[in-house]
Order: C-alpha cells, then sequence, then structure tokens
C-alpha cells in the first residue's frame, strides 16, 4: 500500500521543474497562478513537491485582512508574491485544497 501512494506521489510530481506553471492557494482558500523558481530535490521524499514559488496575485483585490498576517500588503499589491517551501497538496475529501499549498491547475 505505502509503495502504491509512493508511486501515485511520484507520478504526480513527474512534471514539476522550474518554470512550470501550478496554482498557489490563498489563505482564503482562492487560487492563484505561480510559476515554479526552485525546486527542492533534495527534500522531495520527506516534503512532496517542496518549491519556491513566484505567485501572481490580484493586485490590490487580494489585500484583505485575512491575508495581513501572512503577507506584506506593499508585495502583494506589487502584483507578486513570494512563497518559500510551499509542499504539493491534493484536494482532500472537502475537495478544497490547504491554504500554503500548491498544485496542478484544474482542467475543466
Amino acid at each position: 500500500m505505502e509503495a502504491t501512494i509512493i508511486s501515485n506521489i511520484q507520478m504526480i510530481l513527474a512534471g514539476l521543474t522550474e518554470g512550470r506553471i501550478v496554482h498557489y492557494v490563498m489563505p482564503n482558500g482562492e487560487h492563484r497562478p505561480a510559476i515554479v523558481v526552485r525546486v527542492w530535490r533534495e527534500l522531495q521524499e520527506a516534503s512532496p513537491g517542496y518549491s519556491n514559488l513566484q505567485v501572481f496575485t490580484d493586485f490590490g483585490n487580494d489585500v484583505k485582512v485575512e491575508n495581513r498576517e501572512f503577507y506584506n500588503d506593499a508585495e502583494i499589491r506589487s502584483g507578486r508574491l513570494w512563497a518559500t517551501s510551499v509542499s504539493y497538496a491534493d484536494a482532500g475529501e472537502s475537495g478544497l485544497h490547504p491554504p500554503h499549498t500548491w498544485h496542478w491547475p484544474e482542467r475543466n
């Protein structure tokens, strides 16, 4: 069973490399596009998908009370957010992705 889980994670993360576009989950649960700028390859076994991201925000619309404890207002207002050491997370049973994680863009 554990080997199957590891194999599934390896398949999910097979395309993870610098320059790929992923979705980053904001504290309020909204998704923003992000570019992978570094993959921490040496940490993948302990933290699958562990990466640094450059997140494209919705400028001032993302500066809300619930975000202020996590992000600098000026940083979000610049339209970019530096998100470091972000792990991959699939949607849980609720169908929601946890905040401060990344996942592949949904396909509709």
